[in-house]
């Protein structure tokens, strides 16, 4: 038994290893790239329905207007492949980011959050797959279809209260970082763009916080009427941000702040620490 769990630990960390190669490295760090490209491209299309334009405010929505330019086909599977290296990357500093903490909860903390980001990083990945692939994802439907699953299951209602708090708890923790700058911790110093770094950063954790509350209200207020439709992904939680008195100004304000946080995005694919 002692032998196997031995083996075990070492084809972890040998696993763990290989995925801190530098060419993981390198396509870890375009991987920020992407993700900025993508949070970007969202605020674009919030700033056009604030213009009274259609479109999906949300990561189907931008990676389907990247699909349909020249050479879009690509730049998807360039950016799938980049997306799936920070989830591995993310999955290693689980092993080794925990590993440097002495102390347990830290541990548990830090290693938890890496296989977190991980997961969102793996979506991500998957999701320019579909796309590259011909195929093709409506955000907003799946998550009204995800909705009705589990308000289906038993105690399901329960279930969805507790993810709609967890990410409203979510986007309080990325306003708090960008409040308190906390994010720049994920950076090397960036010299003389540190000011310009810090500002956009900010502007961006926190206009994301406010989004990604608005999603999990979103999640219980579907939970609370028994109607799974109200429950519609980021696009949905624009809208709805826009549909509010002084939403024109609103939106346009959280649009701006969406593609900050893209251009910290890339900032951090230059300055992150790798």
């Amino acid at each position: 038994m002692g032998n196997a769990s031995q083996g075990a630990n070492r084809a972890v960390s040998e696993a763990a290893s290989a995925s801190r190669s530098p060419a993981v490295r390198i396509l870890a760090r375009a991987g920020f790239v992407f993700i900025g490209l993508v949070h970007i491209l969202v605020g674009v299309i919030a700033l056009q329905l604030d213009r009274g334009q259609g479109g999906e405010a949300d990561q189907s929505g931008a990676i389907g207007a990247l699909a349909s330019k020249p050479g879009g086909g690509i730049l998807l599977w360039v950016g799938a492949v980049a997306c799936a290296a920070l989830a591995l990357w993310m999955l290693s500093e689980a092993v080794f980011g925990a590993r440097s903490e002495t102390d347990s909860k830290k541990k548990l903390k830090k290693a938890a959050s890496a296989v977190g980001k991980a997961v969102v990083f793996g979506f991500l990945a998957f999701t320019f797959a579909v796309f590259a692939s011909g195929g093709s994802k409506n955000s907003s439907q799946s998550a009204s279809d995800f909705t009705a699953k589990l308000m289906g299951a038993p105690a399901g209602v329960v279930l969805l209260i507790a993810v709609g708090l967890a990410i409203i708890g979510a986007g309080g923790y990325y306003a708090y970082r960008g409040i308190t700058r906390k994010f720049m911790k994920d950076l090397q110093d960036p010299g003389e763009a540190r000011t310009a770094v810090e500002w956009i950063g900010t502007i961006g954790y926190a206009a994301k916080g406010v989004v990604l509350a608005v999603v999990g209200v979103l999640i219980i207020v579907a939970a609370a009427t028994a109607d799974p439709s109200k429950s519609s992904g980021l696009d949905g939680g624009l809208k709805t941000l826009g549909a509010q008195p002084y939403g024109v100004f609103l939106l346009a304000a959280i649009a701006a702040g969406l593609i900050c946080y893209g251009v910290y995005s890339m900032a951090r694919a230059r300055y992150g620490k790798f």
